[in-house]
């Protein structure tokens, strides 16, 4: 792996981004036009499909992770509903944290080809917070109709390239069906990682002051197989 491919997966380099027009949101170069044309077909089926989250740098997954593991950010089950901190273990917290977090460095947001989408016309007012949890998309949620229609586009690959690496709960990531991802480029950075570049990566300087460092070190196996491999294909 040459180091333009490093910085690139760890979320170290933006070179590979542009930003997506009419919003604050940057996305890999080569993936603009496809999600630009998934925004227009959404549009014309009555839908203002809009980006929460784009690509995150390594710092910024850091950070996410890192007030998790302190207990300053909420950590959540796989219902979506908020867990006691204090009564977690150290291995608790980590796996809570996985189930909807990504390990900094190897968060597919790195790569710039995954976005978190939402339809702007659903939401009851400007003063709606925005959750990402399974209540707004679930039968009855929000935004369910907007991820309704996305489910048939994506069965009927007319969904331009993108679809959901989260769709089903395969015992690792919690089903996120707001998670998107631009397939003919994603799954080529996917390939990259295997076992012994995870290992590798993983005793960087960038990890040295990571939260549960040692306990990630200690359970990496079933971090790298269970937590980042394991998407749908």
């Amino acid at each position: 792996m040459n180091k333009e491919q490093k910085d690139l997966l760890l979320g170290l380099s933006i070179d590979h981004l542009i930003q997506i027009p009419a919003s604050a949101f940057p996305i890999h170069k080569e993936a603009l036009a496809s999600f630009l044309k998934l925004r227009d077909s959404a549009q014309v089926n009555g839908f203002d499909l809009q980006v929460i989250s784009s690509f995150r740098s390594f710092d910024q997954q850091k950070s996410i992770w890192n007030k998790k593991a302190s207990g300053q950010k909420t950590l959540l089950n796989s219902k979506g509903e908020e867990i006691i901190f204090s009564k977690l273990s150290k291995e608790e917290v980590l796996f809570a944290i996985l189930r909807w977090s990504a390990l900094p460095g190897f968060s597919r947001h790195h790569w710039g080809t995954d976005l978190d989408v939402y339809d702007l016309n659903s939401l009851p007012g400007t003063d709606y917070e925005i959750q990402l949890t399974p209540q707004e998309v679930d039968s009855g949620g929000i935004f369910y109709k907007l991820h309704n229609w996305l489910d048939h586009e994506i069965k009927n690959q007319t969904s331009f390239g993108f679809y959901r690496p989260y769709q089903n709960d395969l015992g690792g990531v919690a089903p996120e069906k707001w998670h998107l991802s631009y397939r003919p480029l994603s799954e080529n950075f996917a390939g990259l990682l295997d076992d012994r570049v995870f290992q590798d990566l993983l005793d960087g300087e960038e990890f040295r002051d990571l939260l549960l460092i040692d306990l990630v070190k200690e359970n990496s196996d079933k971090i790298f197989h269970s937590y980042i491999q394991n998407v749908e294909r």
